[in-house]
């Protein structure tokens, strides 16, 4: 692979791959570190990527390795340590802290549910990859993965208006699902 084929193909994921690392490492300067580290890799690995029969999937995987590979190196450090869960980037009249709240209740809702469903919302909502995308990560065939993300934000919906049904008929659900 040449410095120009790589140019074109794998440094364009370095805007999907960072909602994802962020997610993981949940540290702005560690998630640029981590992306930069994750592209001098795959430079190294260029060869191996080009007999790869499907990069995007040799890339995201790469990159969620790499990710669990620098939070098992500082766990220690990370116990104690007060990190802020921002799930979605969405426009609130509620106050800071109600917004928060509402929010944390939405990650706790995505957390509850099965595996699948969790990863599926997670990749199409949270890090915004397309479909081809989440069925080239996880096996999937696309009307199934449509039918997991339909079930998973029907699951968070309904977790969601139980806690603020009382806020004007389940607004703020609708609002972010």
């Amino acid at each position: 692979m040449t410095t120009e084929e790589f140019k074109n193909t794998v440094i364009p994921f370095s805007r999907k791959l960072y909602p994802m690392l962020f997610r993981i490492l949940k540290n702005e300067e560690e998630t640029r570190d981590a992306l930069q580290d994750l592209m001098v890799k795959l430079w190294d690995k260029r060869n191996d990527l080009v007999r790869c029969n499907n990069q995007t999937a040799y890339i995201i995987t790469m990159a969620k390795n790499h990710s669990f590979d620098l939070l098992k190196k500082k766990r220690p450090s990370r116990i104690g340590e007060n990190e802020e869960h921002k799930i979605l980037n969405l426009a609130s009249e509620d106050s800071g802290l109600e917004a928060k709240e509402k929010f944390e209740h939405v990650r706790s809702a995505i957390e509850a549910l099965p595996e699948k469903y969790r990863e599926v919302i997670r990749l199409r909502d949270i890090d915004g990859f397309e479909f081809d995308e989440i069925s080239e990560m996880t096996g999937y065939e696309v009307p199934y993965i449509r039918v997991i993300l339909s079930r998973a934000r029907q699951k968070v919906k309904e977790e969601v208006e139980k806690k603020y049904d009382y806020d004007q008929s389940g607004k703020f659900a609708r609002q972010i699902l």
